[in-house]
């Protein structure tokens, strides 16, 4: 063990001289080449120039005098551009909004009383009493207003058949119906507006009686 010791200090010390060796060699080298380089030359001094050696600055030529206290100068006006003429604006048609046209009133059906004096109503046309029979019948209990002597059911019987299913005709008949102060009035109303109806049936008896409770 000892001996491998010796051998490995002998093989570093070898490389040590080697290395030795070596590094005097490349000292050798630098001394050389460091004295063959060329010396350096001085640095050449740049002198700035003083502020009086620079060349004077151009004149400024003077600006021309202005047109009095206006401090506007004269400025050649055939220089200007002449703006282009607008295009003429095309005329605006109005419109001519015509009144809104109201739609004709209703024809008011004529009161009775207006039947000229020698034209018989259609009442005194009607067969004589007794022919119909709600001419004579008892019409029941009496009512101030036509409206509350008519049942629901009844009301839909009247307009379906005898107003041809138009609620606005029932609606304007009753109120009319209603401002008459005698049967043979409300008579006459009924065959000068209706004359189609069949005074013979059912559904007009029901009507007629509930006019009969109204007016007596």
């Amino acid at each position: 063990m000892e001996k491998n010791n010796k051998e490995t200090l002998a093989i570093f010390a070898a490389e040590i001289e080697e290395l030795k060796t070596r590094l005097a060699s490349l000292e050798a080298r630098f001394e050389e080449l460091s004295s063959s380089l060329p010396e350096e030359e001085e640095e050449e001094v740049v002198t700035v120039p003083e502020v009086a050696d620079l060349p004077e600055a151009p004149e400024v030529p003077e600006v021309e005098e202005v047109d009095g206290d206006t401090g506007v100068v004269d400025i050649d006006i055939v220089d200007l551009p002449v703006p282009e003429p607008a295009p003429a604006e095309e005329p605006v048609e109005e419109l001519v909004v015509e009144p809104a046209v109201e739609p004709a009133p209703e024809p008011v059906a004529e009161p009775v009383d207006d039947l000229p004096e020698d034209e018989p109503s259609p009442a005194e046309l009607l067969a004589p009493t007794g022919s119909y029979p709600w001419q004579t019948a008892k019409p029941g209990l009496p009512v101030k207003n036509l409206r509350s002597g008519i049942s629901l059911f009844d009301r839909a019987l009247f307009i379906n058949t005898l107003f041809k299913e138009d609620y606005v005709l029932y609606d304007k008949s009753i109120s009319d119906l209603n401002a008459v102060s005698t049967f043979p009035e409300a008579v006459d109303y009924v065959l000068r507006h209706f004359p189609d109806w069949n005074l013979s049936s059912d559904v007009v008896y029901s009507f007629m009686m509930a006019l009969r409770k109204k007016l007596g």
